[in-house]
C-alpha cells in the first residue's frame, strides 16, 4: 500500500509502478504522475526506485548523484563482451538430449586426475566472466565464473574426458562408443549423452550433479542411486551421497543467468550470489539495527553490476578478493 513514507524497495514491489517506469500503459503513467503531484514528499524515493529499476533492466542510471551510482554506471559501461549464452528451453533440452541407451554416471570421492591422461587447458573464466563453448565432439558447455576446463589430448578420438575446476553445464552429444567423462577433484561423472550440471569448487565442502534430461546412475562410497530429470545428487565429504529434487526452472534461470531477488534478506542475497557466481560471500561486519532487503532482477549481468546495485540500496561497501566477496557495513 502506498503511503507518504514508502521506500524505493516497497515501490519496486508495486506492478503499476514498474509499468510507470516502463512508460506504459498510459493509465499507470498518469496515475503515478498524479501521485507525485499529490505527494511531493515521495519524489526522492520514486526517483531512486526508478533509477534502480532501469539500471537492473540494463539501462544506465538517470542521474549520478552518488558515488555508488557512479560505480554502477561505470561497471555497466565497462562490461567486457563475452561469448553469449545460448538460451535453451528446458523442454527442448529434455526432448533433444534423451538417448535410447542406458546412461551411467559414476561419482567417486577424493577423485584424482588420471595421470595417464594428459589434459590441455581449454578455457578459464574470472569473477566477471562466463563462457559458452562448443567442444570438438559437438557437445556444448556453459562455463560459470571462476572456473576452468581442460580437455584430454585424445579427446573425441580415444576418449571424451574433461577436467573441471568450478561449475559448468554440459549438453553432451550422444556417442555410445565414447562415453563422456567430467573429472573434478571430488567426482568422476561418466555419461553417454544427456544434459546435466556439475559444481565442484575447491572451496566447496560438497559436490553437486543436477540432471536435466536422460537417466544417470550415481555411485559413491559403495552406495548407488539413480537420478531422473529434476533430481540432483549431493556428495558431502565424509557424509556419503544423497538424492534430492530441484525445480527445473532453477536450472533454466542458471543457464540464462537470470538472478532474481524478492525482498531478499542478507543471508538470501549471499546464498544467491554464491550459487550463480561461484563465489564465497564473507561479512566483515553485520549491520546492527538495520534490516537488509533487496528486490530486483538481473539478466545476464556481471557480478560487479549486481553488487553495485545492492550496495547502493543498502549502503555498504564491498571488495572482490580472488573468488571471495567481502561485504562491510
Amino acid at each position: 500500500m502506498l503511503h507518504s513514507h514508502s521506500t524505493a524497495e516497497e515501490l519496486l514491489l508495486i506492478d503499476s509502478f514498474l509499468h510507470y517506469c516502463d512508460g506504459t500503459p498510459e493509465a499507470d503513467v498518469l496515475y503515478w504522475e498524479l501521485q507525485l503531484r499529490e505527494h511531493p514528499e515521495l519524489q526522492r524515493e520514486v526517483a531512486r526506485a526508478r533509477e534502480l529499476y532501469l539500471t537492473m533492466q540494463g539501462y544506465p542510471p538517470i542521474s549520478l548523484k552518488t558515488a555508488a551510482l557512479q560505480r554502477l554506471k561505470d561497471s555497466l559501461d565497462a562490461q567486457e563482451v563475452t561469448t553469449p549464452v545460448r538460451r535453451l528451453s528446458y523442454k527442448w533440452i529434455a526432448a533433444a538430449s534423451i538417448v535410447a541407451v542406458a546412461v551411467t554416471s559414476f561419482l567417486v570421492f577424493n577423485n584424482k586426475k588420471d595421470k595417464s591422461i594428459h589434459y590441455t587447458p581449454l578455457a578459464q573464466t574470472g569473477l566477471q566472466d562466463r563462457s559458452s563453448l562448443t567442444l570438438p565432439d559437438g557437445s556444448t558447455v556453459i562455463l560459470n565464473t571462476a572456473s576452468s576446463l581442460q580437455l584430454s589430448d585424445d579427446f573425441n578420438k580415444g576418449d571424451r574426458s574433461v577436467y573441471l575446476d568450478g561449475e559448468a553445464y554440459f549438453d553432451v552429444r550422444s556417442n555410445a562408443s565414447l562415453p563422456f567423462t567430467v573429472i573434478t577433484s571430488k567426482t568422476a561423472t561418466t555419461v553417454l549423452g544427456t544434459a546435466f550440471k556439475v559444481r565442484s569448487y575447491p572451496t566447496d565442502h560438497n559436490a553437486q550433479v543436477m540432471l536435466a534430461s536422460g537417466k544417470v546412475k550415481v555411485e559413491a562410497q559403495s552406495k548407488s542411486i539413480e537420478l531422473t530429470p529434476g533430481e540432483e545428487a549431493i556428495c558431502e565429504d565424509g557424509a556419503g551421497i544423497k538424492k534430492a529434487n530441484y525445480q527445473p526452472d532453477n536450472m533454466q534461470r542458471w543457464i540464462q543467468r537470470k538472478v532474481e531477488f524478492v525482498n531478499a534478506d542478507l543471508d538470501q542475497i549471499s546464498k544467491t550470489l554464491e550459487e550463480y557466481y561461484g563465489v564465497n560471500v564473507k561479512l566483515e561486519k553485520r549491520p546492527t539495527g538495520k534490516a537488509v532487503r533487496f528486490t530486483g532482477v538481473f539478466n545476464n549481468q556481471q557480478l560487479k553490476v549486481v553488487l553495485d546495485a545492492i550496495s547502493f540500496t543498502n549502503e555498504f561497501t564491498y571488495r572482490l578478493d580472488s573468488n571471495e566477496v567481502v561485504i562491510r557495513f
